[in-house]
């Protein structure tokens, strides 16, 4: 049993928490939405109850003591919101799922019918967004993703990933556009000269070429960026250049004649894989009914999937 007399009050902790992140009296009364006068009472109690002070009321900076005790209290606190959430989360019907926009306009929205039909047991929340969310303070409750093979990001041990597919990846262009360079596409090599389309950067490209056999390699390969897969498509489709792409993503453009592979005149690319789709999700929500309902969806969706 805890020791009612050794732990501050919920209230005062909680003072002391907004107050440590706004740094002011009258911030953390509106964080707190509560009037500042409670506020001040509860820090000054506080203090008088840890035998301290915590705030220095010249700078209205933490102390020492008050920066190393708002530190371990406010982990607490947030580890004590995030158990909460879990636990509530865990028999919730309801999931908040993100996705990057080129998954989700180009893949997920064309299966939205089959996901709709989830909703029988879950009701699903897809949100696309380019930045990842912050799935360690359960700003979601999965994410849906694509890891290029070389990818900096690192996943902590809270979290877990699983690989949802693997697609080969080959350039792409519109028919106008593959008819104009017919001509001076004869090797691989060739296509350093055309009009290369990126996302945010050309590590995808350089990984492919690397595939190629191509390892020398300009310090900046041409061509645009455009920051978004659905985005890159849409330029190609529009005869602006080449794009890499893959039967997950490009699969009703490849269909409808829109885009076309292309390939060399007096060679063939080699096939390639340079990343793949992944869903994370917190460890500790993993086996949580509704997110494996959801993801057992999702691998069985892509693994039925042509990703070759």
């Amino acid at each position: 049993m805890i020791d009612k007399h050794k732990m501050p009050s919920q209230a005062m902790l909680r003072a002391f928490d907004a107050y440590g992140r706004t740094n002011g009296i009258r911030s953390a009364a509106n964080l707190l939405e509560v009037d500042h006068a409670v506020v001040s009472r509860h820090l000054n109690t506080l203090e008088a109850f840890v035998g301290t002070e915590l705030i220095d009321r010249h700078s209205r900076k933490l102390t020492s003591d008050g920066e190393e005790y708002h530190r371990r209290i406010s982990a607490a606190l947030e580890e004590i919101g995030n158990a909460t959430i879990v636990l509530r989360k865990r028999h919730s019907e309801q999931l908040l799922i993100w996705c990057s926009p080129g998954i989700a306009f180009h893949w997920l929205n064309p299966r939205l019918s089959e996901l709709e039909s989830l909703k029988n047991v879950l009701e699903v929340e897809l949100r696309p967004s380019d930045r990842a969310p912050n799935l360690r303070s359960n700003e979601a409750d999965g994410d849906i993703r694509y890891l290029a093979r070389d990818n900096d990001q690192q996943y902590d041990a809270r979290l877990k990933l699983v690989q949802i597919a693997s697609p080969a990846v080959f350039p792409v262009a519109s028919p106008g556009y593959a008819a104009g360079v017919k001509a001076r596409l004869r090797v691989t090599a060739d296509l350093l000269d055309l009009d290369l389309l990126h996302e945010e950067s050309d590590l995808e490209w350089r990984l492919w070429f690397e595939q190629q056999g191509i390892g020398s390699l300009p310090a900046a390969l041409p061509g645009a960026k455009l920051w978004h897969a659905h985005l890159t498509l849409d330029a190609a489709r529009s005869g602006r250049g080449i794009v890499l792409s893959n039967r997950f993503l490009a699969e009703n453009l490849l269909n409808s004649g829109e885009l076309v592979r292309l390939e060399p005149a007096d060679a063939q690319f080699r096939p390639a894989k340079i990343g793949g789709y992944y869903f994370i999700a917190r460890n500790d929500r993993w086996s949580g009914r509704s997110l494996a309902r959801f993801r057992n969806w999702l691998t069985s969706t892509a693994n039925g999937f042509d990703t070759n």
